[in-house]
Order: C-alpha cells, then structure tokens, then sequence
C-alpha cells in the first residue's frame, strides 16, 4: 500500500478491559493510544500481510523489510509455530492460555487454535495497545466471555499482569496454565531484566504451568543483517526496541522450567508439519520453544487428548 493511501477506518480506543475499569495504576491507560509512533504489534500486523495498521508503522515496516526481507518469513514461520505450540499443549491436555504481547488479531487466533483441539479452552489475551483492545470487541463477538476476554497491560509489570489475570476469573487458578510470550520478549531490554519477569510470572502461576517462548535471534547469521532491521525501531522511535539474544540466553529464559521436546530450536523445526528445508531455515530468525514448570516430585502429567480435533483448524501457513 503506497504511502499516500487513505487510512482505514479504524475504531476509536475504549475505556479500558471489556466489561471492567481500565488498568489504570500500570501498564497502559485507555487513553494513551500512540498512532504517531510505531508499535510492534502493528508493525507485525505488516509482516503478516495484514491492514490493522497506521501509515507510520508501515513505513517503518517497510523499512526492516527493505533491509531485511526475512523479517517476513520469520514473521510468518513464528505465526505458524504458535499454532503449533497451541495444539500440541491443548492435545497435552491444557485448557488455560494466557497470551501476553497478543497483537492485532489474526486467523487462526490463539482461542481458534486452542478451541479446534479442546472447545472448553479459556484464553485471556494481555497487551498494552489500547488499539488492539479496540479490534478485541469484533473478535469477541460471539464468544463465551468466560473463555476468551481481553486486557490492557504491559509484560514489563509482571505482578500487575498476575493480578489482572487473577481478577479475571477466566481461569481456575488450581489447574495449569500456558504462559504464551510469542516473538514479544526481544521488545524488552537487557536493562528492563527480563530474566526476572519471566521468572515472577513464572512464580505466578501453578504448578505444571507452561512457558511458550519464541524469541528473535542474531547468531544464525554471519553478518550484522538482523542487527541492521533492529536498528529500525531505534530510527523510527518506535514504542519499543528490539535486544536480539543468542540461543543460550534464551535457553536461560527458561530457568525454572523443563524444556520439552524437541528443545529451543528454530521455529520451523519445532514439531513441524512437513519437512523442513535448509532454504526456509536461512530465512527464519527465531528460536522457539516449550517448557513446564516443575513441582518438587518433577513435571506434571497431564490427561491426553483421546480424540484430538486438530484436523479441523484450517492450515493457514501461507497466509499468515
């Protein structure tokens, strides 16, 4: 779309969580809606192919893609690993996600996912852009606002976003959770210590609990390539920069947690669906994974889906 195109109508920011006050203490205010700026969400929303973005977050889009043209394959191969992730937790036997860094919504969503393998699945998506929540009130429509519900927050205020989950009463806190951080934490810097977020939400949450992480990476390449689309966030002031981590700190992220097979690999080797070629490989910039919390006698078992209905959720690999 050309620079000069007119803007889509978009919905005007609401108060605050559907049907509670706005989160008002931390995090984000309803009111602090940033379109002069971009944000990474919306920026994403460009790499997926998507429309639910503002002029300034494609030219900045535009501008990691001119550099970097894997930032779109990486994109899409991150979307794709996160369908996979969600299945195969939900086949584990998981029934509560919390999703946070949720971004604008995009088909299959994380409950569409989620609800495919197990239709009693409760999803709870944070994220602190007031416009996402905006765009949440169509993607709600429909469905039980016990299952799937929405809030303003920020990943840098961990305890905030333990509480808000527990105000919620979407989930029952006695049971396991998968904590979804899908390509949201490289937005959080070495100084921000993100190490001890994780690690707070992590003590947050039940025992046998889920971590789902996938994290952009800059020791798959043998240039400064990644570090030049980085560089974009910083130029273009976006709302949040971009800290590229090797694959032993993002391993590190998982402290407290077993990581499941097959490991922090590149996305696309994660359980994949078809055979992975080296090309695909080349393009894709990020390391994802899955580990369990453990309780004092080990991992959790948890009941196995008998009749698992992934199969019905539409492969949407190539348009993501």
């Amino acid at each position: 779309m050309g620079s000069n195109a007119q803007e889509p109508d978009r919905p005007s920011a609401v108060a605050g969580h559907l049907g509670s006050p706005v989160w008002g203490e931390v995090g984000w205010a309803g009111t602090e809606v940033r379109t002069d700026r971009p944000h990474p969400a919306r920026m994403y929303d460009y790499f997926l192919g998507g429309k639910n973005h503002y002029h300034v977050d494609r030219i900045a889009a535009e501008e990691v893609v001119r550099r970097v043209p894997e930032a779109i394959d990486s994109a899409r191969a991150n979307r794709a690993w996160m369908r996979r992730a969600v299945c195969h937790l939900a086949e584990m036997g998981v029934r509560q996600f919390l999703d946070l860094g949720t971004g604008l919504p995009t088909e299959p969503n994380l409950h569409q996912v989620a609800q495919s393998v197990a239709s009693d699945a409760r999803v709870l998506y944070i994220d602190n852009d007031p416009i996402v929540l905006t765009y949440a009130q169509a993607l709600l429509v429909g469905n039980n606002p016990n299952q799937v519900d929405y809030a303003l927050g920020d990943l840098r205020d961990p305890q905030g976003i333990i509480r808000m989950a527990r105000s919620q009463d979407i989930f029952d806190w006695g049971q396991p959770i998968a904590l979804v951080l899908s390509a949201i934490v490289h937005f959080i810097a070495d100084e921000e210590d993100v190490a001890n977020i994780i690690a707070t939400l992590r003590n947050g949450l039940p025992l046998g609990s889920f971590l789902a992480l996938s994290h952009a990476t800059d020791d798959l390449q043998g240039d400064d390539k990644a570090a030049l689309g980085a560089a974009v966030y910083d130029e273009y002031q976006a709302t949040a920069g971009v800290t590229m981590r090797s694959h032993q700190e993002i391993e590190a992220l998982f402290s407290g947690f077993t990581l499941i097979e097959p490991g922090l690999v590149q996305v696309p080797l994660w359980n994949p669906d078809d055979a992975v070629d080296d090309e695909e490989l080349k393009r894709v910039w990020l390391y994802g994974g899955i580990g369990q919390k453990v309780t004092t006698n080990g991992p959790r078992d948890l009941p196995q889906m008998s009749n698992p209905r992934r199969e019905q959720l539409p492969d949407r690999r190539n348009h993501l």
